[in-house]
């Protein structure tokens, strides 16, 4: 669905500002109008192609077809039709094949002095957004076909183009970095994400730290922080019958936070010898020195905590 932003940007480029004063006199100028006032735009062949494409996903696959069908005819590079091509197709190599045909045209289009100018602020450029979803959904593919080193080499590439990270690729890229054992790429993400105590960074450093190092007072202590972010992911990885269900949203500490996450973790965690157990175990420890130190009255604000999963002792 278009967002009224879209038509923003189309009108701002339309502009030919001298100077930051002319941009802001005409922001101002808009100021407390609805954005769908804005002044009505004869549409280029591009403009329009996206707009065909916006409409598909409210239609039925036959309309839609039609409309990304009249939308290439606009424009063979419409690079949101190849994402919304690969996004109702079925096979996860066909799908790639459309991502690449997609990603292919960005490359090209967004190359060269346009890449030099612009390199790190992709995300915050209207045009190479479908770039940077189709890489995205290109990685997730690769991660689906267990390809983790082609994989990680997208989203590094995306980190590069955006270093803001707006799309979070920092997330599934730090798990899989795990899983090649990039030990030194991993701490060169950890070091740019140092103040992310997001629950998959606690995760990830945690398991990152028990690999490295094994059983140690930083890497229990890790776990303990991974673990009062987000007590449902050891609960799955324990679950034989987990299967993940396909969720769009999350709140903090929820279940549906903890599935997004092992997206791309679980494997990173089955596949190192004795993480499950250690993290189980280390939590185990905790949990029971804190009930000790509430029958000796020696902690006044202890909350209890639930521990989701069947292996305690």
């Amino acid at each position: 669905m278009k967002s009224n932003l879209t038509d923003l940007n189309r009108l701002l480029a339309r502009q030919n500002f001298k100077d930051e004063k002319e941009l802001q006199a005409f922001l101002n100028n808009l100021t407390g109008k609805s954005l769908y006032d804005l002044p009505k735009m004869d549409l280029t062949p591009e403009e329009q192609a996206e707009d065909l494409v916006y409409e598909a996903y409210n239609l039925t696959p036959a309309k839609a077809k039609k409309n990304i069908e009249k939308a290439l005819e606009l424009d063979k590079n419409c690079i949101d039709a190849y994402e919304y091509l690969a996004a109702i197709e079925k096979k996860l190599e066909k799908k790639l094949e459309i991502l690449e045909k997609g990603i292919a045209i960005g490359r090209k289009k967004f190359g060269g002095k346009f890449l030099k100018e612009n390199r790190g602020n992709f995300w915050g450029i209207h045009e190479t957004r479908p770039f940077m979803r189709c890489l995205q959904h290109k990685a997730d593919m690769l991660w689906l076909l267990r390809k983790g080193a082609e994989c990680a080499a997208v989203y590094e590439e995306m980190f590069e183009l955006n270093d803001g990270d707006n799309q979070g690729v920092r997330f599934p890229l730090m798990s899989v970095l795990i899983l090649l054992d990039e030990i030194e790429k991993f701490k060169k993400y950890d070091k740019i994400f140092a103040d992310d105590c997001s629950m998959s960074m606690l995760y990830s450093r945690a398991l990152f730290a028990f690999k490295t190092e094994g059983d140690t007072a930083k890497s229990r202590k890790a776990a303990k922080e991974a673990f009062e972010a987000n007590n449902y992911v050891i609960a799955m990885l324990t679950d034989k019958n987990f299967q993940f269900s396909g969720v769009s949203g999350y709140t903090m500490g929820s279940p549906e936070e903890a599935e997004v996450y092992l997206l791309h973790a679980f494997f990173a965690w089955h596949e190192t010898d004795n993480a499950i157990e250690w993290f189980i175990n280390t939590v185990i420890n905790v949990l029971n020195k804190e009930e000790q130190k509430v029958v000796n009255g020696s902690s006044k604000n202890h909350k209890s905590v639930i521990v989701p999963f069947k292996n305690r002792k």
